[in-house]
């Protein structure tokens, strides 16, 4: 595997500027990898997950979700936010599968996090 170190920002303070229901939004200072600092503004939750489901002859299901923050409907995969930090991710995947799809699947596999 590459080594990413020459890539890596660390970071010297967080400071939370906003506090929502669903999101939280920091202000962090970070150190670049040639030693110089810069503001990173990051937006934190507690997870979610995305599924990218496949029938049985490899067609992809999708859905149409309208998006307020774009103000349209847009065309994505099947996704939803976890209940809890401590929620099991399939058991979320599940969930948002059946309730956004209808579908159940029989055969999950976990690509990364």
């Amino acid at each position: 595997m590459e080594d990413f170190k020459n890539l890596k920002e660390t970071m010297i303070k967080s400071e939370e500027i906003f506090d929502g229901e669903v999101v939280h939004l920091f202000k962090d200072t970070v150190e670049l990898p040639n030693g110089k600092t810069a503001t990173r503004e990051a937006i934190r939750h507690i997870g979610a997950v995305a599924i990218v489901p496949l029938t049985d002859d490899g067609k992809v299901i999708i859905e149409r979700q309208f998006r307020y923050p774009l103000n349209r409907v847009i065309t994505e995969i099947p996704a939803g936010k976890l209940e809890s930090k401590t929620e099991d991710r399939l058991a979320a995947a599940r969930r948002e599968l059946e309730e956004e799809t209808g579908y159940i699947a029989d055969l999950w596999t976990e690509l990364g996090i």
